[in-house]
């Protein structure tokens, strides 16, 4: 047989081969299980976003002036009302809405009658007029923010002087505004950092952590609202404290359990955490300490980081955009995969006993590198940029971005106070994972498929009764229907048989629950 005959015939055995193959996955279905005995036991509020009440665009004084008008409000109340978060994180920072410094005795200066404050109140109406659970914050102690070093200030957590700031701020808001939406307090975002103003110190943030708890009980707060912790980067050890981050939270539970009402912690995961189903057990040691407490945990901050050369891309991509600080963005927001990996990361956070998870972030427009207001410096972790006009590529920027779909549908299709299950397969395949819910006699069972093939699902169930519809939505390349704004709808209606086709990396939800 001479070279060009042999070369004819292996392309003919790999076409044959790869019909077979095709063919074969076609016909293989892989059985998926969901039954009452496969019930986790944890409480469940649901997934939300973080979203801040734009520092930069918020009053005629900021940064970017007073470019947060009633239009921006009302086309993001309208967005919202889409997503339909259960939880959302408000991180504030108290020189950017109500504290003017110190007096001649060294004590704060307070005015709760800023257009800063009433910038934010937009935010808090949306949250109580919808029943929204907000956990609330401060970035970090007043004097990290103050730039001048020969100015005195007040920078430790468990300073008395910001304890009672945060007191008298809550008083305003939930006494007197009547924010009851507010029932978390986060006190430093990330204190286990160096960036933060605790700069590691664990037993300063304790400190502080019990202060607030004993101020919020004094003035009645404690009726309204409860202490979330440790709001640690779980991934980060500081190079000069002894605490291990994974022991932020474990101390937490141990020193601090009754008077912690939530735990929350920050996870930025890399692509081969989610994509090899290992989040799941990354997850466990946490969950199975803090669901003995009987309270809830959330992931107060969730997004991707990727690794190796998607690092690479994403660092150069930020470098190229105009607007975007290529340190603290993920230029991949705009791409489909992210959708995938954000979802497939919640699904595992519940298969692992996780509340809730608060995607960073809503917006383009809330935050820059270091929050100093450089318009070219935009954390590019959106859904999208509300500020697109002002600054940003409109046909990218202004529309909700592939990631905003799955995570709307997660939002929807998980409310409050679910029962989650766990999955049983009847073929083992690393690159699926599963979970469900039921709620109200409600039904969803959502599933990623990180594989490069087709999979073909039959659900089987005695959490729902016979014949009952149910609506598939679709979360594919090539399949992913929206209405007009730009979110999510249902793909087709299941009745019979309960066998669907799941494309190559991508994400379905099978659910009773109609999207409107």
């Amino acid at each position: 047989m001479n070279k060009s005959n042999l070369v004819v015939l292996l392309a003919i055995i790999l076409l044959l081969s790869s019909c077979s193959e095709t063919k074969g996955q076609k016909k293989a279905v892989i059985d998926i299980a969901f039954t009452k005995a496969n019930k986790l036991d944890f409480s469940f509020i649901g997934h939300g976003v973080q979203w801040s009440a734009y520092p930069h665009a918020d009053s005629k004084d900021a940064e970017w002036g007073f470019l947060m008008t009633n239009e921006k409000w009302e086309e993001l109340y309208k967005r919202l009302d889409f997503v339909k978060p259960n939880i959302i994180r408000v991180m504030d920072v108290s020189t950017w809405r109500y504290y003017k410094g110190l007096d001649k005795n060294k004590q704060p200066i307070l005015d709760f009658n800023t257009q800063e404050i009433k910038s934010l109140y937009k935010l808090l109406d949306y949250c109580q007029d919808r029943k929204i659970k907000v956990l609330f914050g401060e970035w970090g102690a007043p004097g990290l923010w103050n730039l001048d070093e020969t100015i005195p200030e007040i920078e430790r957590a468990d300073d008395p002087r910001w304890i009672g700031m945060i007191v008298k701020y809550l008083k305003h808001l939930i006494l007197e505004k009547g924010y009851t939406c507010i029932q978390y307090y986060n006190l430093v975002n990330e204190p286990n950092g160096y960036w933060a103003s605790t700069d590691g110190d664990w037993e300063q943030w304790k400190s502080g952590y019990i202060q607030l708890n004993k101020a919020l009980k004094t003035s009645g707060l404690h009726k309204y609202v409860s202490l979330s912790g440790p709001d640690a980067v779980t991934q980060w050890n500081h190079p000069s404290h002894p605490k291990k981050a994974h022991d932020w939270v474990y101390s937490t539970v141990t020193d601090l359990d009754s008077i912690t009402g939530l735990y929350d912690f920050h996870i930025y995961a890399d692509q081969d955490l989610i994509r090899t189903g290992n989040f799941v057990s990354y997850l466990e040691p946490f969950t199975s300490e803090i669901n003995k407490t009987k309270k809830p945990l959330v992931l107060g901050e969730l997004g991707m980081k990727y690794s190796g050369a998607l690092k690479e891309e994403n660092r150069k991509r930020g470098e190229e955009d105009s607007h975007a600080g290529p340190d603290d963005s993920s230029m991949f927001v705009y791409d489909y995969f992210y959708g995938v990996d954000m979802a497939d990361a919640a699904i595992q956070s519940m298969l692992a006993g996780v509340g809730g998870t608060i995607a960073w972030d809503l917006d383009d427009a809330m935050h820059t590198v270091g929050d100093l207001g450089e318009k070219n410096q935009l954390k590019k972790w959106g859904m999208w940029n509300i500020l697109a006009e002002e600054f940003g590529d409109l046909e990218v920027d202004k529309k909700p971005r592939p990631w905003s779909y799955t995570w709307t549908l997660l939002c929807n299709l998980f409310p409050p106070e679910s029962t989650i299950y766990k999955p049983e397969f009847s073929i083992k395949n690393d690159s699926i994972r599963s979970v469900a819910m039921t709620s109200k006699n409600q039904f969803t069972m959502a599933l990623v498929n990180q594989s490069k093939s087709v999979k073909n699902i039959h659900l089987e169930t005695d959490l729902l009764e016979e014949n009952t519809p149910l609506y598939l939505y679709e979360y594919s390349e090539i399949n992913r229907p929206i209405n007009s704004e730009g979110f999510p709808i249902v793909s087709k209606n299941i009745e019979e048989e309960l066998t669907v086709e799941v494309k190559s990396n991508s994400v379905i939800f099978l659910s009773t629950i109609v999207i409107k």
